[in-house]
């Protein structure tokens, strides 16, 4: 099922286990609110962190290490999911795929709308105020809902931001 660039040893971001947040964005194309989900990965998760190199110097370069983090983070352009991640996330909605982005230049893991099958971008869901997973206000981040899934995950994102740990917490089945 997976194709484009991303394989299982390209993988920046790996946890225990994850959430599955869902949340409502309006489609540019249609206007009506389309249901859309995003990756949330758990506090203690590891992200690959790549070796510096010393002034310059190629062979000083330090070798890439996984470094783990105390709290939870929100992945977006994600370019590689593992299969088990892949499996579950089609589970909860045939409207998140791999696709190519003609803004962005790349191919990722993206919502469509349900209505017109829009694509939904990440930038849009992710990085302006008042998108789905970037609310402004208490109001607009209380219809985000997290489902915590207790598998293993596996990705290559090109987008990492880290969450509060008072957001929303895990609330059921997705």
């Amino acid at each position: 099922m997976q194709t484009g660039h991303g394989m299982a040893n390209d993988i920046n971001s790996r946890s225990r286990t994850y959430c599955i947040a869902r949340s409502l964005q309006r489609c540019e194309s249609c206007a009506c609110f389309t249901p859309v989900i995003g990756l949330v990965l758990s506090a203690g998760h590891e992200t690959l962190e790549s070796g510096a190199d010393a002034d310059g110097d190629p062979e000083a370069a330090a070798a890439d290490s996984w470094e783990s983090a105390e709290t939870r983070a929100l992945l977006f352009f994600v370019e590689y999911l593992s299969q088990t991640v892949q499996r579950r996330l089609q589970q909860v909605s045939r409207h998140y795929r791999l696709e190519y982005d003609d803004q962005e230049g790349q191919t990722y893991w993206m919502n469509h709308c349900s209505f017109c099958g829009a694509k939904q971008g990440d930038f849009e869901l992710y990085c302006e105020p008042e998108g789905a997973f970037m609310p402004i206000s208490e109001e607009e981040a209380a219809f985000i809902r997290l489902f915590e899934v207790s598998e293993p995950f596996e990705a290559l994102a090109g987008g990492y931001m880290y969450i509060s740990e008072s957001s929303d917490s895990a609330q059921g089945e997705p």
